[in-house]
């Protein structure tokens, strides 16, 4: 059975990536608009929206996948990945933030959500039922 931490984790994180996704969507015709006018997608004219749907499917698929390992299978390098990953979007954040981006549409207030609970789910990985989920087994750890 899993800890509570982990069921709180769970369930933290998986909102985070959902509400991620809502800001995302969102913030579509900004992001493709932004691909589209680099120089090195130029070329792609009206593939920006393939460019950033394959980004975005990446992203998710890579955020479930180490949802996964670290919920669901006590993968240590999962939990480490993630922390590194959160503290990415943290700073991500606080510099958009600092450049002036005005966080205060609704995909503003998304990211800003899922960046929150991503970080409190973070946090639970490192509670003392946590730390014995993610112990190798036969030190306390009955998977």
């Amino acid at each position: 059975m899993r800890p509570p931490s982990i069921v709180r984790f769970d369930r933290l994180y998986l909102a985070a990536i959902a509400i991620g996704l809502v800001g995302s969507i969102l913030e579509w015709p900004v992001t493709t608009a932004r691909i589209a006018s680099q120089p090195e997608t130029a070329a792609l004219g009206g593939a920006a929206s393939a460019v950033a749907a394959a980004m975005l499917a990446v992203g998710t698929l890579l955020s479930l996948l180490l949802w996964y390992l670290a919920a669901r299978r006590a993968v240590t390098v999962a939990k480490w990945v993630i922390v590194a990953f959160t503290a990415i979007s943290v700073v991500g954040l606080l510099l958009s933030i600092a450049n002036g981006y005005v966080l205060t549409d609704a995909a503003g207030i998304a990211r800003m959500v899922a960046v929150v609970l991503q970080v409190v789910a973070t946090v639970n990985l490192f509670r003392p039922d946590a730390v014995a989920w993610f112990a190798p087994m036969g030190e306390g750890n009955d998977r």
